[in-house]
């Protein structure tokens, strides 16, 4: 009862229909730098809930946007976790909220490149990416690095196998990659 209740609160906080458009004169090097699509928070949670998180589990969100992936797992499971985005507009939205949540203390946005991230150095158990195929071919190397289980929302991840299908509903899927390394 108190997880859902929860969730409400995570549903209130993040809206579905949100496209963050970015407005400074920034040069944009790919269309998602321009428009952010944020995971809706239901899809989120189910991807939580698959994973069985714990308070020891520290994740990490390439691309994270507005952080939703990393706040609903520290609000919802107690993790650490760190969020990556080039956008420094849409991390200062995920350190609000993330205040505004009261998860603060266990979350941290980093802007940068995800191509310029060593994950080894964040230590995650779990890494979520919701990125195009292109860039998720990019980093494909440096995700297989860290070891960690690394979840791609809605597109599998170039050369790191077959992967655990989730099927989220009718349509979305996500692909999970457990303890992947060299």
């Amino acid at each position: 009862m108190m997880r859902e209740r929860k969730v409400e609160r995570l549903l209130d906080e993040f809206p579905n229909e949100v496209e963050y458009h970015r407005s400074d004169d920034h040069v944009v090097t790919c269309p998602t730098e321009l428009y952010l699509v944020p995971t809706p928070i239901e899809i989120v949670v189910k991807i939580l809930r698959k994973l069985e998180l714990t308070p020891e589990n520290r994740v990490v969100d390439l691309g994270c946007g507005d952080g939703r992936f990393v706040i609903s797992a520290a609000y919802l499971y107690g993790c650490e976790g760190v969020g990556v985005d080039v956008r420094e507009d849409v991390l200062e939205l995920a350190r609000a909220k993330s205040e505004t949540l009261g998860v603060d203390d266990k979350t941290a946005f980093i802007r940068s490149d995800v191509r310029d991230v060593d994950l080894r150095e964040l230590n995650p158990d779990v890494v979520f990416v919701y990125l195009m195929p292109s860039l998720l071919e990019e980093i494909s190397e440096e995700l297989v690095s860290c070891g960690a289980t690394i979840v791609s929302y809605t597109f599998e991840v170039p050369g790191l196998g077959v992967p655990e299908v989730l099927r989220l509903d009718d349509l979305r899927r996500a692909y999970v990659y457990r303890g992947v390394s060299h």
